[in-house]
């Protein structure tokens, strides 16, 4: 076991963790959104199979301007979908009015769109030639058979739903979520709907922040119900969740005082312990374990230091159960203010992020104090973007520091 180690140190690692993720399941395409891809896939075909037509237009062939000093005669209709193939005669300059959407004739390779065209009866005028090949989508221009389309660990969004659809994919083969468990501890935690009597209390914020975070992350989140302050008890739900879970995260208690319990039974479990205590301000109370060949944290209790160390350790964990290549957004940015630190610890100040013709910047803006308490940090009023500023010592006005950017 590791103890009050550096930042760097914690991240090492985490990455260095050899996790596998679950085993495989197949699913409706519908159902694979925002499901983990456990295969690569590929082309089956040339898309498009044949050149198509990008746009309303004429067909000719580029062997017949000189010849046909801009006229040509109109031959027919060439709507998508046409099930006849249809071939350009190179007798005397042709053209063939093509939709867009339809195989390009055999024999044309150029497209005149309708705006640059005067039709007179049969006869259409030319007047302006586009370049050889123009407006036409060529055999493979959307990707060639066997070309590698996507990659296994990619969390499938909509776009790729419909890059599934186009291969005729009804089934899609994704990782299964693993399941999380989330306790939280407290006498003072109150479940949400139940009544306020004592202003000594506060509702169940870190649990149900937990089960979204694990959520939208792809894990499978149980909320177990809350945990009073009595060693036993809660020794016996963790060790329920040990076995029903693939990753335990427990939220109060990991603190060093008399009624912390996560601190309590880990010390009994310490050589089950990877690390404990991370020198970073909020959450340095953080503990990572396995307890029972199950991957176990235990996160601070107050909602910010949660909520930081959740993004900065545990989602490191969850991508790699989930299949996915844990990623970071960091960026560096010029300081507007200067900035000021408390002590010595590495600092993850929340900030908000704002884009601004192209440039990204910083601000504090309706920031309260850093407290580890304080929540509506992360959740600003004007819907601006959310980031960790990281500060390592003071900072003037000017300088540039790294920003973690997350997604809430």
């Amino acid at each position: 076991m590791e103890e009050k180690i550096t930042y760097a140190r914690a991240k090492e690692i985490l990455q260095n963790q050899k996790i596998s993720p679950k085993g495989l399941e197949r699913v409706f395409l519908y159902e694979s959104l925002g499901r983990v891809l456990a295969k690569d896939i590929f082309a089956s075909e040339d898309m498009p199979e044949v050149a198509l037509s990008n746009m309303d237009g004429y067909a000719l062939s580029s062997t017949m301007i000189e010849l046909s000093k801009g006229i040509f005669t109109i031959l027919g209709e060439n709507p998508a979908g046409n099930e006849k193939k249809v071939e350009l005669p190179l007798t005397q300059p042709y053209a063939i009015k093509t939709l867009t959407g339809a195989a390009i004739p055999h024999n044309a390779d150029i497209l005149v769109p309708f705006e640059n065209v005067n039709i007179k009866g049969e006869t259409l005028e030319i007047n302006a030639f586009p370049k050889i090949g123009e407006f036409i989508r060529n055999i493979g221009d959307n990707y060639k058979k066997g070309e590698k389309l996507l990659s296994q660990g990619v969390r499938l969004n909509a776009n790729h739903i419909g890059l599934l659809a186009s291969l005729n994919h009804i089934f899609v083969e994704v990782f299964e979520k693993p399941k999380v468990g989330i306790l939280v501890s407290g006498n003072e935690i109150l479940e949400i709907g139940e009544s306020k009597n004592n202003p000594h209390c506060f509702y169940n914020a870190n649990g149900h922040l937990l089960y979204a975070k694990v959520k939208e992350n792809g894990g499978m989140p149980k909320l177990y119900p809350i945990l009073k302050d009595e060693k036993f008890s809660i020794q016996s739900c963790l060790k329920d969740a040990l076995e029903e879970c693939d990753l335990v995260i427990s939220t109060g208690g990991a603190s060093v005082g008399d009624y912390d319990f996560i601190q309590a039974i880990s010390k009994e479990w310490s050589e089950k312990i990877v690390f404990r205590g991370v020198r970073i301000k909020p959450g340095q109370h953080i503990i990572y374990a396995h307890f029972h060949k199950k991957q176990f944290f235990g996160l601070p209790g107050f909602p910010n230091s949660t909520l930081v160390t959740f993004e900065l350790f545990v989602k490191a964990i969850l991508t790699k159960l989930c299949g996915m290549p844990f990623k970071e957004e960091i960026v560096e940015v010029t300081l507007q203010e200067d900035l000021q630190k408390g002590d010595k610890r590495l600092e993850f100040r929340v900030c908000n992020i704002r884009h601004t013709r192209g440039k990204i910047s910083i601000d504090f803006e309706g920031k309260k104090s850093f407290q580890s308490a304080i929540l509506n940090n992360f959740c600003p009023l004007d819907n601006a973007r959310v980031g960790l500023a990281i500060l390592e010592g003071n900072k003037l006005k000017g300088e540039r520091i790294p920003i973690i950017l997350l997604n809430c």
